[in-house]
């Protein structure tokens, strides 16, 4: 059986952090019924660095006006959405338990240009990690292959030698195209649950 690894990617959002409610539900309730849906495809672009998501979201809010009428938010409004999520301090101790016994932790998340400079400013949110790769700031988003190549060669590590920790399966299952030793977490199972799912990449702690 494989030894602990010596590098660990942690997904943020559904492993690390949670959002306070249903973003979903609650734009369709207060603009209208499928908004939610036109709000995260326009998010897109923004995810993979080709735009920033005030611009991308200034264009909706356009053409909702233009197609629907007024749409009762505000770019703020929307904006203020990816602010509203708690970090999980059970999740983040299992981080710092994990690092200190000396493996590197990284953050490998899907996030634009807003959220990241918010989760930059959060605390001392980017202390707990020797460092971190924004989709946005690559160029590429999970789960496309491209994220998790361009991890692998910037570490200059066997991917085998590289874990990851992710709530989406597509994602987890791209990281082991590549040979990334990749685990799926359910975020209902809490931080224990996290434990024993990373137990196979962490040995017993």
């Amino acid at each position: 059986m494989p030894g602990p690894v010596r590098v660990l990617l942690w997904d943020c959002d559904g492993v690390l952090q949670h959002g306070r409610f249903d973003w979903r539900r609650r734009l369709d309730a207060r603009v209208r019924p499928g908004f939610a849906r036109r709000v995260f495809e326009a998010e897109l672009p923004a995810l993979r660095g080709e735009r920033s998501l005030r611009d991308v979201l200034s264009q909706l809010l356009e053409e909702e006006r233009r197609e629907h009428g007024d749409p009762g938010v505000t770019l703020e409004d929307l904006l203020d959405l990816w602010e509203q999520f708690d970090v999980d301090p059970e999740a983040v101790d299992l981080l710092r338990e994990v690092r200190a016994g000396g493996i590197r932790c990284l953050f490998a998340t899907n996030q634009q240009d807003y959220r990241v400079e918010f989760m930059r400013r959060v605390g001392t949110y980017l202390d707990l990690v020797d460092g971190a790769y924004w989709s946005s700031r690559m160029g590429a988003m999970k789960p496309d292959r491209a994220f998790f190549e361009h991890i692998v060669a910037d570490l200059g590590l066997p991917a085998h030698e590289i874990g990851f920790v992710d709530d989406v399966p597509a994602n987890v299952e791209a990281a082991r195209a590549v040979g990334i030793r990749a685990v799926r977490h359910d975020p209902m199972s809490g931080a224990q649950g996290l434990r024993e799912t990373l137990r196979p990449l962490i040995g017993d702690r």
